[in-house]
């Protein structure tokens, strides 16, 4: 029986999360590939000295950025990995609420608990009536978490969001000055 209440699949997202720190980590690489070709450049003398200079100053830029992008990019990734915890931890909690829904006798009506209708005894509408808070507290805690892990998925991708913005302005800030 699977909680349907709670939406998303912890394990797309947790290889999601996977593959943008794995993409991070090719980016660092790149960078300390482009470090070595730089070290290089610079060691050269010669009467090209001043246009390697120039190059090598546009291109330290671009090096600081994709060094910052790779940061942002795991701690995005590693986000979205903390997510897919958060969404298999709320799915087992959706599905323990469900199993305690059952139990008692009643339904869940989105994620509202409801008695079922037609006929039944009073002691048996009795006693389903008096679960229905406990049990509505049960999926009330696997919605909260959810939630709660949503919210900071939200906070860090807009926060991360950002930054990218930003290092893409300076960027394309910085190359439009070389190119001046």
């Amino acid at each position: 029986m699977t909680a349907t209440f709670i939406q998303g699949d912890a394990a797309s997202c947790s290889r999601i999360g996977g593959t943008m720190r794995r993409q991070s980590a090719r980016l660092r690489q790149h960078a300390q590939s482009l470090d070595d070709a730089l070290a290089e450049v610079m060691a050269g003398e010669g009467p090209d000295a001043d246009v390697a200079l120039t190059a090598v100053t546009a291109i330290t830029g671009s090096l600081v950025a994709l060094r910052a992008t790779a940061d942002d990019l795991d701690q995005a990734g590693a986000a979205v990995q903390r997510y897919a915890t958060d969404l298999a931890e709320a799915h087992e909690l959706g599905r323990r609420a469900q199993l305690r829904v059952t139990a008692a006798g009643l339904l869940l009506d989105g994620t509202r608990v409801v008695e079922p209708w037609g006929p039944a005894s009073a002691n048996e509408a009795e006693v389903r009536r008096a679960q229905v808070s406990e049990v509505q507290a049960r999926v009330d805690q696997a919605t909260a978490h959810v939630g709660r892990a949503r919210a900071r998925l939200g906070r860090e991708v807009t926060r991360l969001t950002e930054r990218l913005a930003g290092h893409s302005r300076v960027k394309h800030s910085a190359g439009a000055s070389v190119l001046r």
